[in-house]
């Protein structure tokens, strides 16, 4: 019987003990990796909306900028907003009526004088 075991090479159990602990390091690193990766990939999924969202936002800006400066936008806003007028016309501004009575301003009702520190201590402590 010992003649068979001669002609292999034991294994102790040290290498194994080692072998052990090297497989469990490396599966734990692939556990932290794909960890990672999936922290990876959930946030290019959100960049993703991030810059889908962005991308509508200036679309928009960039309509409104061009209606903005376009002649029509240009003419009302100098016509409405502006007081501006073409020539031939003639510019009114209503003004309000002038025999109307100003609000009265309400007199401030006089304020209480707040007691001291003290005062307030002496009344929690000792009573008034």
């Amino acid at each position: 019987m010992e003649d068979e075991n001669q002609g292999k090479p034991r294994i102790s159990s040290v290498w194994i003990i080692i072998l052990v602990i090297g497989g469990i390091l490396i599966l734990g690193d692939l556990n932290r990796r794909m960890a990672d990766a999936r922290h990876l990939d959930q946030d290019a999924r959100a960049l993703e909306t991030e810059v889908a969202r962005l991308e509508t936002e200036s679309a928009d800006l960039l309509t409104q900028v061009a209606e903005a400066t376009g002649d029509i936008a240009v003419y009302e806003w100098a016509h409405e907003e502006g007081g501006m007028i073409q020539p031939g016309e003639v510019l009114v501004v209503p003004v309000g009526p002038s025999d109307t009575i100003p609000d009265a301003t309400p007199t401030p009702a006089p304020s209480l004088e707040q007691p001291s520190n003290w005062e307030v201590w002496w009344a929690l402590l000792f009573g008034k």
